[in-house]
């Protein structure tokens, strides 16, 4: 039963992926540029940390954000506290692409769990709310917690 389950859960993240990978092009960003656009709108980061939350070098990043600015989605703004310091803003325009995925892959995903009944739709994100809190606490692989 548990192989099956991770079967699924691969088949369904591979789908997803695609379709979204899809939907990105069509807007001409990639999956990296999307994923960095979302950061800096909920978090408004410097460099350094979108560096850390991409988990990817400066250099990486540097393009990453001077293709993001080229495109006229993001901006980069000096700290009035530290002028060394730059924070990553998102632009209106970089709102108004984010809306339209988000909007796009929602459509997309009300589509799909249109054959489903409200029941099973509950009983599919309680499973899956259970399961990402498993997979987030700080368990080990045999089931104890590794901080004991």
């Amino acid at each position: 039963m548990n192989e099956e389950i991770e079967v699924l859960l691969n088949d369904i993240l591979a789908l997803i992926k695609s379709r979204n990978r899809k939907l990105m092009e069509k807007y001409n960003i990639t999956p990296l540029q999307y994923r960095a656009l979302r950061i800096i709108r909920e978090k408004r980061p410097t460099m350094g940390d979108l560096c850390d939350m991409l988990y990817l070098s400066s250099s990486t990043v540097t393009e990453l954000v001077d293709k993001l600015e080229e495109n006229k989605l993001v901006i980069r703004v000096r700290s009035k506290e530290d002028r060394r310091v730059v924070i990553l803003e998102v632009t209106e325009e970089g709102y108004a692409l984010l809306e339209k995925i988000q909007g796009e892959k929602l459509e997309v995903l009300n589509k799909s769990l249109n054959f489903l009944d409200e029941k099973e739709k509950d009983e599919i994100r309680t499973a899956l709310i259970k399961l990402r809190n498993v997979l987030k606490d700080d368990k080990s692989e045999d089931g104890k917690d590794s901080r004991s």
